[in-house]
């Protein structure tokens, strides 16, 4: 039986967590990397909700940052009505529907009611059929929660 030497161990040990730190370390860089884009194309499903609503009127800006255990499933921006220049916000939330999870946009200004402008990446029958459904709790549930989410 081969004995292995506290000298052997360490340098094992050392080189075990060389390899994990260097795959922590790409794993990070790949988040960071990949949240710009990740912002950046929430954005533009965000505007062709609004866009599909009432085109040419509302303009998408920076994104918020939220600071909430919600943000996995959310993302918020800023959107100004071109018309009226006024700002808002709007949201875009991952819901739960009949037809599995699809991601909502809702439009908030400060002190009032956060209102549903539509569904990002729906159209069709399935769509008419969500949008239609004027008592949907969990639409409901968001618009309500959203002030809280947005503090």
């Amino acid at each position: 039986m081969q004995e292995i030497s506290n000298k052997n161990f360490f340098k094992n040990y050392a080189f075990f967590i060389l390899i994990l730190l260097v795959i922590f370390a790409v794993l990070s860089y790949t988040v960071v990397v990949s949240k710009k884009a990740w912002s950046k194309n929430l954005a533009v499903s965000v505007q062709k909700v609004f866009d599909e609503e009432e085109p040419g009127r509302w303009k998408v800006g920076n994104s918020i940052t939220v600071n909430n255990p919600v943000t996995v499933n959310c993302a918020a921006y800023e959107v100004v009505d071109v018309k009226t220049n006024t700002k808002m916000k709007a949201i875009i939330i991952r819901t739960i529907t009949f037809y599995g999870p699809v991601s909502a946009v809702f439009s908030y200004k400060e002190g009032e009611t956060a209102d549903f402008v539509g569904y990002s990446s729906l159209h069709g029958r399935i769509k008419t059929q969500l949008l239609n459904n004027k008592s949907d709790k969990r639409r409901e549930y968001w618009q309500n929660k959203i002030p809280d989410i947005l503090k």
